[in-house]
């Protein structure tokens, strides 16, 4: 019988199985426990039917994302070029404001941020700044559209903070970014395939966490045991555990009380090779664009990003199930120049059952509540984007480098 340590991870995302094998690297027996029937959590890739690849999740590798390139480079993975610029768009539509004007409004969004005192930081949102700016309203409308899909909140409620810095508001330099040639989820598959008990389909109910161990209670009635736990699921799930004995009042507050983002993302087969590009609606907060794969080429594919609750009601995707015709429309009209080769594909992460959300969104009492996500609670260790801090949060980079975290973390605990 093994007398290493035995670890369980609640969830088979990016976290999740960083810190497994992290963990199995230390010598640790390791169980990976999964709802889902797939591995990668909010990192989705599919095939749409003309054999294209989609990324319905987490899309965009940035510049600075130095832990992902080392486990892309760990397994075998390769980051190609995705030739357009993330934060550069061409807005359309009614009242566009071009890239001069978008410019133009962020210097001077950026010079208003670099000279508030930090008590006031601390106490305004995005909109609420952007509104005080002295700057012509095009660019105004054309950065607030850009940001608030970003933050897939209403920028009235996101924390100021959140936004970092000075340079937050820098009119962006050109940057490369990036995707994984064969779909981003190929990483968690590589990362799971290398790992020796990752069980699908696997919901946790409870866990139990005693000194000495744990006990990890699945839906079936079946139960894992184990001499640590780390919870790597996104924090509405996380809050809907049942922890025996119950998690710290501050910790449970503010999983439960973070918010989400309400995202949706659409993905259109296209005919033909279409030309990259990267344009934001200047009506509603989403965006759509058309960026390189595997050999350079063109993905024949349009995807595009909704954020926040006002862009699930305008394109009639706040009820579950929503129809993708509006959006879809919408997209055409903006992009006259592409045709469908077959059915779009949509998914609403606010309605998936297994993140209740896309990533964390943060108002101004949940930035104040940081230091809660990453903390241990006797033999539990908590990853996920959401854990990863001011710099990385939302993102694949900050989701792989909570799992490291937690990794060493469990380590400590199992002295």
């Amino acid at each position: 019988m093994s007398t290493d340590p035995r670890v369980v991870v609640v969830g088979a995302g990016l976290s999740g199985l960083a810190t497994a094998c992290e963990l199995i690297e230390a010598g640790c027996e390791v169980t990976v426990l999964e709802a889902r029937e797939r591995v990668g959590g909010r990192v989705w890739s599919v095939r749409l039917g003309n054999g294209e690849i989609a990324e319905l999740g987490a899309e965009w590798i940035m510049p600075g994302d130095e832990e992902f390139r080392r486990w892309a480079a760990r397994f075998g993975v390769e980051l190609v070029p995705a030739g357009i610029d993330y934060r550069r768009r061409e807005a359309r539509g009614p009242g566009a404001a071009s890239l001069e004007e978008q410019d133009a409004f962020l210097a001077a969004a950026d010079d208003a941020l670099a000279s508030l005192p930090s008590d006031e930081l601390a106490a305004l949102t995005v909109g609420t700044f952007l509104t005080a700016i002295d700057a012509p309203q095009a660019g105004r409308a054309a950065v607030g559209a850009r940001l608030q899909g970003t933050c897939a909140l209403d920028l009235d409620r996101v924390a100021l903070r959140a936004m970092g810095e000075r340079g937050a508001f820098a009119p962006p330099r050109p940057a490369t970014y990036r995707r994984i040639g064969t779909g981003n989820q190929s990483l968690a598959e590589e990362l799971a395939r290398s790992l020796p008990d990752v069980r699908l389909g696997h919901r946790v109910r409870s866990i139990a966490h005693r000194a000495a161990g744990a006990t990890i209670e699945l839906d079936d009635g079946s139960d894992v045991s184990a001499d640590a736990v780390v919870v790597a699921v996104p924090p509405r799930i996380a809050a809907r555990l049942r922890f025996d004995p119950f998690l710290p009042e501050e910790l449970a507050i503010a999983l439960r009380e973070l918010p989400m983002g309400a995202a949706s993302k659409l993905a259109i087969p296209l005919e033909g090779m279409p030309t990259p590009r990267a344009v934001q609606s200047a009506e509603v907060p989403f965006w759509c664009w058309v960026a390189n794969g595997a050999g350079g080429s063109p993905r024949r594919c349009l995807t595009s990003f909704a954020g926040s609750q006002a862009a699930q009601e305008a394109l009639a995707l706040a009820a579950a199930g929503g129809d993708p015709a509006p959006w879809t429309e919408r997209l055409f009209a903006l992009n006259p120049d592409l045709s469908a080769a077959g059915e779009p594909v949509l998914v609403s992460w606010a309605d998936d059952p297994f993140a209740l959300g896309a990533y964390s969104a943060w108002d101004n009492r949940s930035w104040d509540r940081m230091g809660e996500f990453d903390r241990t609670v006797g033999r539990l260790a908590f990853a996920g984007e959401h854990t990863a801090g001011p710099e990385h949060h939302g993102t694949m980079e900050g989701a792989l480098r909570s799992g490291v975290r937690a990794a060493g973390q469990v380590l400590q605990l199992l002295g």
